[in-house]
C-alpha cells in the first residue's frame, strides 16, 4: 500500500525537475538574445564569448539559410592564426591584436570575412535554384586532386593545421564546396559571357570607326566609354606598368604617345588607350593614360546584381546591410571612419597589413 502512494510523487519530482530544467533554459536563452542582438547586452567581453559558442542566427537570408555568430567566429579563429603565424617583419608590419588600433583593424577585417561568407552562401543559394548541387564525391574529387598537386597528404595536413587550425573536412566545407558552387554556376551563364563579349566587341569596333573618320577622343568617350573615366573624358590617371593588367603591359609599353591604341581586350573588356605623356618618377616611367572603355560582363558582374535582389537581414547591431552595395557595412560610425582613413593609405590597401 505505500509502494502504490510513492509513485504519484515520484511523478510529481520528475515533472518539477522537467519544469525547472526548462525554465533554466529558457531564462540562458533569452538572456543570450539580449547580449547577441542589442548593441548595450552586458558587457562586450560576455558579448563575444556567447557568440562564439552559441548558434544564433546572425545573417538570414532568403528566409532559408542562416550564418551563425558561431560559424563567423570559428572563421575569424582562422583568420587570427594566419596572421599569427606570418612572419610580417620583413615588410615592416607588426601585428598585434592587443592595442586599440589592432582591434578596430581585425574588426573590419571580421567584416570581410563576412562578406565573403555571404557571397558564398549567395552562390550556393542561386546555384540551387538553377538546379546545381555539389555531392559529397565531387568535392572529394576535388580535394584529391588538389592533394596529387602537392604530392604530399601529410603535408597539406599539416599546413592547415599550421596556419588556420583546420582539418581536411574544414577546408573541404570552407574552400572547396563554394569554389565547386561558383565553377558550376559560371559555367551555366558561358553562353550569356559569350553573347555579352560579342555585343561589347561591336561597340568597341564602332568607337574605332567613329576615332578614324576623325571623331574627337573626347567625343568618342561621351559617346561609348563606360567606367568612371567618361565622366572625365576618359582620363584614368598615372600608371607604372606593374600596376596594369597584363594584357595591356606589353602593348602600352610599344604606344606611341598622343596617338590612339587599337582595340585591346582584356578580362573587364575592351579599351582603347591614348598614352598623354610620360615622365620617370622614383626611376620607374609612369603613363598618363586616358581610354575608351566598353566593358564584358563577368561572374561578379551577374552575382552582384542578383545579391542586390537577394532577401538578406542581417540581425547583428554591428553591422548593416546595404542592398544598394550588397555588401555588409558597419554600423558603428567610429569604425567606418578608421576604416575609411586606412584605405585611403595606400600602403595599408592590403588586407594582411594590420
Amino acid at each position: 500500500m505505500s509502494h502504490t502512494k510513492d509513485i504519484p510523487s515520484k511523478k510529481v519530482r520528475l515533472s518539477t525537475l522537467l519544469y525547472t530544467v526548462a525554465t533554466i533554459f529558457l531564462i540562458v536563452f533569452s538572456l543570450g538574445l539580449i547580449v547577441v542582438y542589442t548593441p548595450f547586452g552586458l558587457l562586450q567581453m560576455s558579448n563575444n564569448k556567447i557568440k562564439s559558442f552559441l548558434p544564433y542566427p546572425m545573417v538570414v537570408m532568403e528566409y532559408q539559410s542562416v550564418i551563425t555568430f558561431r560559424l563567423l567566429s570559428q572563421n575569424m579563429i582562422a583568420v587570427k592564426q594566419f596572421y599569427e603565424t606570418q612572419d610580417f617583419s620583413k615588410i615592416g608590419v607588426r601585428i598585434d591584436f592587443s592595442t586599440p588600433d589592432g582591434e578596430k583593424r581585425l574588426k573590419i577585417r571580421e567584416k570581410e570575412v563576412l562578406n565573403k561568407m555571404i557571397e558564398d552562401r549567395a552562390i550556393e543559394i542561386w546555384a540551387k535554384e538553377k538546379g546545381i548541387r555539389v555531392s559529397h564525391e565531387e568535392a572529394l574529387q576535388s580535394v584529391n586532386r588538389k592533394l596529387e598537386e602537392y604530392n604530399s597528404e601529410n603535408k597539406v595536413k599539416d599546413e592547415l593545421k599550421r596556419l588556420y587550425n583546420w582539418t581536411m573536412d574544414d577546408f573541404q566545407e570552407k574552400v572547396v564546396i563554394p569554389s565547386l558552387y561558383q565553377e558550376k554556376l559560371e559555367k551555366s551563364f558561358e553562353e550569356f559571357f559569350r553573347n555579352d563579349a560579342l555585343e561589347a566587341e561591336k561597340k568597341i569596333l564602332e568607337a574605332e570607326k567613329k576615332l578614324n573618320s576623325g571623331s574627337t577622343f573626347k567625343d568618342v568617350v561621351k559617346q561609348f566609354s563606360d567606367g568612371e573615366g567618361k565622366e572625365n573624358d576618359g582620363e584614368i590617371g598615372w600608371f607604372m606598368l606593374d600596376d596594369m593588367i597584363p594584357d595591356l603591359k606589353e602593348k602600352v609599353s610599344n604606344q606611341k604617345i598622343g596617338v590612339p591604341s587599337e582595340v585591346m581586350e582584356s578580362p573587364l573588356g575592351f579599351h582603347i588607350i591614348l598614352i598623354e605623356e610620360t615622365k620617370i618618377e622614383n626611376e620607374k616611367k609612369m603613363y598618363h593614360l586616358k581610354q575608351i572603355f566598353v566593358r564584358k560582363k563577368n561572374f561578379s558582374d551577374i552575382l552582384f546584381e542578383k545579391m542586390q535582389s537577394m532577401n538578406i537581414k542581417v540581425l547583428s547591431p554591428e553591422y548593416i546591410w546595404n542592398q544598394e552595395s550588397a555588401r555588409v557595412e558597419l554600423s558603428d560610425q567610429i569604425l567606418r571612419d578608421f576604416e575609411k582613413k586606412m584605405f585611403e593609405n595606400t600602403e595599408n590597401n592590403s588586407p594582411f597589413v594590420f
